[in-house]
């Protein structure tokens, strides 16, 4: 899964394995780089899986850097953390250090794990900075700091899994011409209305100009666009026009100006729009849902097939009815199917009703 310039997803490809392991996910991050894209600098974000970290190191697959960048989601790389720790308040400040945008407040969150438990500093510092902490990212992962939200996308194709195979890509097939028509209809009303950015992007620029009116700028030098801005907490920050550079770090994370550089450019009568990455623009979001899908004929007319004979190993048929049990590993992210705990709505706590309550006379 992909996201695009409105911060939703974009569904990349798909494969059907026989598992997990190191073998398929070098077969298809090789399938991917042969038929689907040869893009260079492209940010991969994913958990630690062995085969997917054999697959990304990989030089002859095409995946080892400047070709693509490897990244980890922050949420499995706190629950690896946490199964080695068992310390939700390391927990929290691991979360908190790979969040922060500065090198300066990810420096103060490690020194905090240091002094609490120094073995779990060095199994952080074990693990190259650049793949989970944000400050250290350089601009890669345009703020996308989980796999979240690759997740969502199993929604839209719910309860496809369990189908049998011809059943399962046709449904992802409409399923995907459904979500390709929405999107690409939405660019095209957006061109129609001039818009020059994405509703995201839109909707974060706004809320930065908001922020930027109440900022003390001083200028320091109008040649090299130089600025020093005061917020009104009273933090302050040091930026480069020329450079497209501030020290808070969120227009190289994120690719479109930080409420001080808003600020800046406001002070200097200059568009901050120029600013924005063209990866946000309408043209682009269009551009990127603008491939068709088209009518699958009927199977009468499918011209003859004259390719090998494929036989599925007996093995891998199924042998009994109903559902297949799940061989997925939970952890702690993870809640348990018929596991949910009910909250009481007279004490709030959890595990029982209000009709089971021990304290209802209490309440």
């Amino acid at each position: 899964m992909g996201c695009d310039g409105n911060n939703q997803l974009f569904p990349l490809a798909f494969a059907i394995t026989e598992g997990e392991n190191t073998d398929s996910w070098g077969w298809f991050l090789a399938c991917i780089r042969n038929t689907v894209t040869q893009r260079m600098g492209i940010c991969v974000i994913s958990d630690r899986h062995p085969g997917i970290m054999a697959a990304m190191s990989d030089p002859h697959l095409g995946w080892a850097a400047p070709s693509a960048y490897h990244r980890i989601c922050m949420r499995h790389f706190a629950s690896n953390f946490m199964t080695r720790f068992k310390d939700n308040i390391l927990k929290i400040l691991v979360c908190r250090a790979a969040l922060a945008s500065t090198e300066c407040k990810f420096n103060k969150h490690m020194n905090t794990i240091g002094r609490i438990n120094h073995e779990a500093l060095q199994w952080l510092e074990a693990v190259p900075l650049q793949l989970w902490a944000l400050s250290h990212d350089g601009g890669r992962r345009y703020g996308l700091m989980t796999t979240n939200i690759s997740e969502v996308f199993n929604s839209v194709l719910k309860g496809a899994r369990s189908l049998p195979v011809t059943a399962l890509v046709l449904l992802t097939f409409f399923r995907l011409n459904g979500y390709f028509v929405a999107r690409r209809e939405l660019g095209a009303n957006r061109l129609a209305s001039d818009e020059r950015f994405t509703p995201y992007v839109d909707a974060q620029i706004q809320s930065r100009v908001v922020k930027a009116c109440s900022m003390e700028i001083v200028l320091y030098d109008h040649v090299k666009g130089l600025f020093h801005v005061k917020s009104r907490r009273g933090r302050t920050h040091r930026l480069n026009l020329h450079e497209k550079n501030c020290t808070c770090g969120k227009t190289l994370i994120y690719g479109f100006p930080c409420s001080h550089m808003i600020a800046a450019c406001q002070h200097r009568c200059v568009d901050f729009r120029l600013f924005v990455e063209g990866y946000y623009t309408t043209q682009s979001y269009y551009d990127t849902w603008a491939s068709l899908f088209h009518p699958i004929f009927n199977e009468d007319e499918w011209p003859l097939y004259g390719g090998p004979t494929i036989v599925p190993l007996d093995s891998l048929q199924r042998t009994g009815s109903g559902r297949l049990r799940s061989t997925r590993l939970h952890n702690e992210m993870d809640v348990r199917e018929g596991k949910t705990l009910i909250t009481c709505g007279l004490c709030k706590q959890l595990g029982h009703n209000r009709r089971s309550c021990k304290n209802k006379n209490q309440v």
